[in-house]
């Protein structure tokens, strides 16, 4: 029996006696695809005095028409004093700086021109922040952060953002500086 590549190449692959592929493979992670392959994974950085408590300090929402998702990896976060952080997604309504800025998230990809597809708002100079107008969604973590620290936190099953859904964290003291960097990368929803 032959297999051929499906590519009209004529291309045959190798079939061991107990009827196995042998292939020579190349692996990498869904990170490194996305970013080297589709240059699509970006970090957007944040750097907020939150107005007061339980204000919304940082807001994404995945504006993207191609059938994408934003995978968000995880969060950096440094943080002056103990503070406690939600993590909201699906939240609905017009999101409004009360007060805050638009956010632009960068390309991990040196040669890429891509630009992430999303609505974005936070601050990156310690200035004031209250972003309103949201409602609902599911609180998906809450964060203890017990003292001034710099520290990373992993979404162990990714948090996803279909199109048109928003992710949002939440400062519940308000009284502290909270910065960081969230990570994440697109995936096209067909890709299986």
């Amino acid at each position: 029996m032959r297999i051929l590549d499906g590519r009209g190449n004529s291309y045959e692959a190798g079939v061991t006696e107990e009827k196995r592929l042998m292939a020579a493979c190349i692996s990498a992670s869904v990170e490194h695809h996305a970013n080297h392959y589709l240059e699509e994974a970006y970090n957007v950085l944040f750097a907020v005095n939150p107005d007061g408590a339980d204000d919304c300090f940082f807001y994404l929402l995945n504006d993207s028409n191609k059938n994408t998702e934003i995978i968000i990896e995880g969060v950096w976060f440094q943080t002056s004093a103990a503070e406690e952080v939600e993590i909201y997604i699906g939240q609905t309504g017009t999101a409004v700086k009360t007060n805050g800025a638009d956010l632009t998230p960068q390309n991990l990809n040196s040669g890429s021109g891509n630009i992430a597809d999303v609505t974005c708002y936070g601050e990156t100079a310690d200035g004031a922040v209250d972003i309103t107008g949201l409602t609902g969604g599911r609180l998906i973590e809450k964060l203890w952060l017990t003292d001034a620290k710099s520290v990373f936190f992993n979404f162990e099953q990714d948090a996803i953002i279909s199109p048109n859904q928003t992710f949002s964290m939440y400062a519940v003291g308000g009284d502290t500086l909270l910065r960081g960097t969230v990570v994440f990368n697109y995936h096209t929803i067909d890709e299986g």
